[in-house]
């Protein structure tokens, strides 16, 4: 398997419907970590509108794909062909190294389910194929699947009556794809996957006045979310006393935090146990009522009617102990002061 950018290709008879399907939920799952194709043995000329609208039920898109012939180059390119259904079959060509995997799905019409419901059904059994499959390609242990699956019930039981089912199980899907994006190591991705979910849950519900008891939200930024803005979050956290919502993010987050960052907070008592590196998003934004920039640059965007303040703080990257410490003094002394305006 080509482990920089593999290629995943989903068969069925007509790519209009299953293999689509599973296509559309396989690329919403992992963002741009693995490459996702479909195509039909005889391709028919449209996308069957059910599956489309059962996969948009869960923020996945089929919009923007139509059938395609099934070639031979296809299958030289592969890492995994995965056939849905026993009515497709696929031969092997010359030059092909992928292994073939055939899925039996469920098929609710035999019970005499149809319509919607049935369809909803088809989608939830290639679902949990597709997470399985995903896990693989992804580095990630397989029981992670299961672990996914949980995040979705448990934040379905928090969010009950602020969201439906199918938005928490979106927002932890689109989750898990901007997660990934930067990580190498996927070990305890989940936790971090149900954290950041929340996080946008949380904020969506103030952005359409769906929450029960309003704080003041800050959102600190800067370019790799390791340093600076994981100073700022930390410090507000620990002054406001829990009378502030505090975020923190990056325009072009990394990995990991940066240790000599990590051990200076641990210095003042402040252990970052929690914090990671994750993703600006536009419902955290949205959310804010103070959005601090600190060295993004052009890449921040401006909010309409939010205060908005750019901090010119000097970049820990690379620098030495007592370097972080100056960082970090500068950094306290501006969180104290516009705690200080708020909170007042």
């Amino acid at each position: 398997m080509n482990t920089q950018s593999p290629t995943v290709l989903f068969v069925c008879v007509k790519n209009g419907g299953k293999s689509q399907m599973a296509a559309a939920l396989m690329r919403q799952l992992v963002g741009d970590r693995v490459t996702v194709e479909s195509a039909g043995i005889q391709p028919g000329s449209t996308i069957n509108q059910q599956s489309a609208e059962a996969i948009a039920e869960i923020g996945g898109s089929m919009t923007e794909f139509a059938p395609q012939q099934l070639t031979d180059e296809m299958l030289r390119k592969a890492d995994r062909v995965v056939v849905i259904g026993s009515e497709a079959e696929v031969t092997p060509v010359d030059g092909m190294t992928a292994p073939i995997e055939v899925w039996e799905t469920d098929e609710p019409s035999l019970r005499g389910i149809e319509g919607m419901e049935r369809m909803r059904l088809v989608r939830d059994d290639i679902n949990r194929r597709v997470l399985e499959l995903a896990m693989e390609f992804t580095g990630q242990p397989t029981d992670n699947s299961e672990r996914y699956l949980r995040i979705v019930e448990d934040l379905g039981r928090q969010f009950d009556g602020t969201f439906t089912n199918d938005e928490v199980r979106q927002t932890v899907r689109d989750a898990h794809a901007k997660l990934l994006t930067n990580r190498t190591i996927t070990l305890h991705l989940p936790v971090l996957v149900e954290r950041f979910a929340r996080e946008q849950l949380l904020a969506r519900a103030r952005n359409e006045g769906k929450e029960h008891y309003r704080k003041p939200e800050l959102v600190f930024v800067c370019v790799q979310n390791a340093g600076r803005s994981q100073m700022a979050a930390a410090f507000a956290e620990r002054f406001s006393e829990g009378r502030v919502r505090v975020h923190s993010a990056g325009s072009q987050p990394v990995d990991e935090l940066n240790p000599a960052v990590v051990s200076v907070l641990a210095e003042r008592g402040i252990e970052l146990t929690e914090a990671y590196p994750k993703p600006l998003t536009e419902s955290v934004l949205q959310a804010a009522d103070v959005v601090v920039t600190m060295g993004c640059g052009d890449s921040c965007p401006v909010i309409p009617g939010r205060r908005q303040e750019d901090w010119k703080v000097a970049d820990p990257h690379g620098a030495s102990l007592d370097e972080v410490r100056t960082i970090a003094d500068d950094i306290e002394g501006r969180v104290r002061g516009l705690l200080g305006e708020l909170l007042d």
